[in-house]
């Protein structure tokens, strides 16, 4: 399976059946945000979270 090229409702079931598998959340979360570029992992911390996001859209930060 080729997660680049999945589109968003596949990469959900993809998700699912992973998680079904015993496989961790962050576990698969990280191997797909790996792989494309549409997913971003994002901190815990909402500073740093907002800072993330603000720069993968490519705004300048305040």
């Amino acid at each position: 399976m080729n997660l680049k090229t999945l589109k968003t409702e596949e990469v959900k079931q993809y998700i699912r059946a992973e998680r079904e598998k015993g496989r961790s959340m962050s576990e698969i979360v990280q191997e797909i945000a790996a792989v494309r570029e549409d997913f971003t992992i994002l901190s815990h911390n909402p500073e740093v979270a907002e800072r993330q996001m603000l720069e993968a859209l490519g705004k300048p930060h305040v």
